[in-house]
C-alpha cells in the first residue's frame, strides 16, 4: 500500500509536464512561432519559453506550456490593445483560443499553450485583463524564483488540486501562496508540506497581502475578489477536514 508521499508523488508524476525540447510540449510551442513571428513582424524582440514551464512547475491539467512574446513599445499602440489585437490575430488561425489573467491560451493538438504578450521597455510590461491596467515585471526573475526554490512538487500538487476543484486561482497566485506557507518548513516531506498549504490557504489565504517580487506596486492577490478567495479557503479547509488524499489528488 502506497504511503501518503508516495500516493502524492505518482499523481504529480501522472500530470507534470515534461521539460525538454524533444517533448510534446515544447514541440506544440515552436509550432507556434512562425504564426507570433508573422504577427509581432519588425517590432519582434524574442519568443522564450516562460512561466510554470520554465519553472517547471507545469501540470497538463492546466497548461502545457508558456510562452513570452517580447516587442518593442509601439508608439501609438497600448499594451492592452496589443493583448486583444494577438487575440484577434490567433483567432482567425486557431479554433479554440481564449484570454486569462497575463495571457492568451491556444489549444492546439490537445495542447494548451498560454502567449503572454509583453513589451520590453525597461523590465516588461504586461496587461492585467482582470484589473484592466498594464503591469511592470520581470518574468525571468519569476521563473528563477519558482526553478530555485525546490518547491516544484508541492507546486504542482497544489495546481493538480486546483484544477479538480474547478477553482479559480491564478498560477503565479498559487506559486507565490505555496512558498509562503512553506517559508518555515522542512524540505522532503510531500504530504505534510501540501496539508500544511491547504492549512494556511484556509487560514490566511482571504487575508495575506501577496506583492509581486518583482515590483512591490503589483499586488499579486488582487487578482482574486473577495468571493472568490473565500471558494478557494472553504475547498481547502474541505480538503483538510475529508482526509482522503484520493479526493485531495487524483
Amino acid at each position: 500500500m502506497l504511503t501518503a508521499d508516495q500516493y502524492a508523488a505518482s499523481i504529480i508524476d501522472k500530470y507534470r509536464v515534461v521539460v525538454d525540447t524533444d517533448s510534446s510540449s515544447h514541440r506544440a510551442a515552436d509550432e507556434l512561432v512562425p504564426l507570433l513571428k508573422k504577427w509581432g513582424s519588425q517590432y519582434l524582440q524574442g519568443i522564450t519559453l516562460s512561466g510554470a514551464y520554465a519553472g517547471n512547475s507545469a501540470v497538463r491539467l492546466s497548461s502545457d506550456v508558456d510562452i513570452l512574446v517580447a516587442l518593442k513599445p509601439l508608439p501609438d499602440r497600448d499594451i492592452k490593445n496589443v493583448f486583444w489585437g494577438l487575440f484577434e490575430f490567433l483567432s482567425d488561425h486557431i479554433k479554440q483560443i481564449h484570454t486569462r489573467t497575463v495571457s492568451i491560451r491556444a489549444e492546439t493538438r490537445d495542447f494548451k499553450v498560454d502567449l503572454i504578450p509583453a513589451f520590453r521597455d525597461h523590465g516588461l510590461v504586461l496587461f492585467n485583463k482582470k484589473s484592466g491596467h498594464e503591469v511592470r515585471t520581470d518574468l525571468t526573475r519569476h521563473v528563477h524564483l519558482i526553478a530555485n526554490s525546490g518547491r516544484q512538487e508541492e507546486i504542482c500538487a497544489l495546481k493538480i488540486w486546483r484544477e479538480r476543484q474547478q477553482l479559480e486561482f491564478p498560477s503565479f497566485y498559487l506559486e507565490l501562496t505555496v512558498l509562503n506557507a512553506l517559508e518555515s518548513e522542512r524540505y522532503g516531506r510531500l504530504a505534510d508540506n501540501v496539508r500544511t498549504i491547504l492549512r494556511y490557504i484556509g487560514n490566511r489565504l482571504e487575508q495575506a497581502v501577496v506583492r509581486d517580487p518583482a515590483n512591490d506596486d503589483n499586488i499579486v492577490s488582487n487578482d482574486l475578489t473577495a468571493a472568490e478567495k473565500k471558494a478557494v479557503a472553504k475547498a481547502a479547509r474541505d480538503a483538510l477536514y475529508d482526509e482522503n488524499w484520493k479526493k485531495i489528488l487524483w
